[in-house]
């Protein structure tokens, strides 16, 4: 083989090497753009959803605590007014004390004790008394 074939064969394989470490190091690059882009991508996503959300969130919050409140405050009130609660004595329903069945709200003239018995045990011992 001549000197100059041999010269444009050595100088091809050293521009195949030099191409293909360019190459390389191109595509290293472009991997970390796209890494780096994905990131401030996602990023700028997580602060915008935030940024939409967060007041919408904050807001049906307060709503919900505020009606609670409302409701605990305005509302007991008149549930005591037309159906106020009698506590039970040694007495009067004196099985009843304690438990945590018992309702004991007036309705009209009428005094309902607890869902198992409408009226109270008629003894001085439940067989449904449960406590706190």
């Amino acid at each position: 083989m001549e000197d100059w074939q041999k010269d444009l064969t050595e100088w091809m394989e050293n521009v195949a090497v030099s191409v293909e470490g360019f190459v390389d190091e191109l595509g290293q690059s472009v991997e970390m753009a796209a890494e780096d882009f994905q990131n401030d991508l996602l990023r700028e996503i997580d602060q915008f959803l935030d940024d939409v959300f967060t007041p919408i969130i904050d807001i049906s919050i307060e709503e919900e605590f505020s009606s609670y409140y409302y409701y605990q405050n305005y509302h007991e009130d008149h549930d005591l007014m037309l159906s106020p609660k009698i506590e039970p004595t040694h007495n009067v329903h004196p099985a009843c004390r304690g438990c945590i069945h018992y309702h004991g709200r007036l309705y009209g003239k009428h005094l309902f004790v607890c869902g198992m018995h409408p009226y109270g045990s008629n003894n001085n011992s439940c067989p449904d008394w449960e406590g706190n």
